[in-house]
């Protein structure tokens, strides 16, 4: 019988803790158990591993076809994440395995997929209605930004240039829309307003303001459920799947996207702004560009969820993002 190919598996535990066991070299018994929203089929999947009395996290990354990904867009990351680590940032950063190396491979129905195992974020997720918190992150957003400066990485990853935020997602739901004649309108409005605002960030980033390092390595996904504080208020950052060069304002955006800042107390925002600055003033460029970063960012997410099949598709996302409009 002929083996009909699979979209999207989910690693038995089992599975995956022998593999562990064998390519970190710990002692049994390892327990790793999924804990991934399953719903989440754009998201990558992760267990939680016990390895006697201490906690890690396993991340086995969704197959790269989809997002265009190979090893070395992994490597960047975990390169990435140890040197963060190693300039004091409150980061999760990879296990070194007994080969020396930070990314294992498994074979999946689908395909190959890459995983690693990470140290465990302690505490819970930042609290949306603490300005405390807010000045936290904020602050500590401008310092990874600050550092990351130095870093240099040999491997690939794909920019988050106009042609990644704006161009192939616009090309991407035109492909995906294009039948469907319910959302031609949708489609033709949120095409109007991203192009609107990549025009802004052109003449931003091209006039006599702009700053040297408003371009630069950056989380590209941060958000108040990858924020994990401890009742001591110290802070964690996780899940770093987005990460790469990117524009600071747009990881700012992203920020108050994923937070839904703009539409919570003023004294929140003012917090985290407040924050970024005591570490990182932003120029009049990079302030200006937030407000086109929001909606480009939006758009990013909208064309995104078309990407993959699943429970969560595009239909539920660009109808909330045109009723927010």
């Amino acid at each position: 019988m002929e083996q009909i190919p699979v979209f999207r598996s989910f690693i038995a535990g089992e599975a995956l803790a022998a593999r562990i066991i064998a390519d970190y070299g710990f002692d049994a018994p390892v327990r790793c158990k999924l804990f991934s929203k399953l719903i989440r089929t754009q998201d990558n999947d992760h267990y939680s591993v016990a390895v006697g009395g201490k906690k890690y996290v396993a991340r086995v990354y969704q197959q790269g076809d989809p997002l265009g990904r190979e090893e070395s867009d992994y490597q960047f990351e975990m390169e990435w994440l140890l040197f963060l680590a190693e300039k004091g940032q409150p980061v999760t950063y990879p296990i070194k395995r007994k080969d020396g190396r930070y990314l294992g491979a498994l074979l999946a129905p689908e395909g190959i997929r890459y995983y690693t195992l990470l140290t465990f974020a302690e505490g819970k997720p930042m609290a949306l209605d603490n300005p405390e918190h807010f000045f936290i992150v904020g602050a500590t957003m401008a310092k990874m930004h600050m550092v990351s400066n130095t870093f240099k990485s040999n491997a690939h990853r794909t920019p988050m240039d106009l042609s990644f935020l704006v161009d192939k997602p616009v090309e991407r739901m035109r492909r995906v829309w294009k039948e469907d004649d319910d959302r031609e309108d949708d489609l033709d409005t949120i095409i109007t307003a991203v192009t609107e605002a990549k025009a802004e960030i052109l003449n931003l980033i091209n006039n006599e303001s702009t700053s040297g390092d408003s371009w630069g390595v950056i989380g590209g996904d941060f958000h108040q459920g990858n924020a994990f504080m401890t009742d001591g208020d110290e802070l964690a950052f996780f899940n770093f799947d987005w990460c790469g060069y990117g524009w600071r304002s747009y990881d700012i955006a992203a920020f108050l996207s994923n937070s839904n800042l703009i539409h919570r107390d003023p004294e929140l925002s003012e917090a985290f702004f407040s924050g970024y600055y005591s570490e990182r003033p932003l120029s009049s460029n990079e302030h200006a560009a937030i407000s086109p970063f929001l909606t480009i960012r939006r758009a990013w997410l909208t064309a995104y969820f078309t990407m993959n099949e699943g429970i969560a598709g595009y239909t539920f996302i660009a109808s909330a993002w045109i009723r927010d409009d």
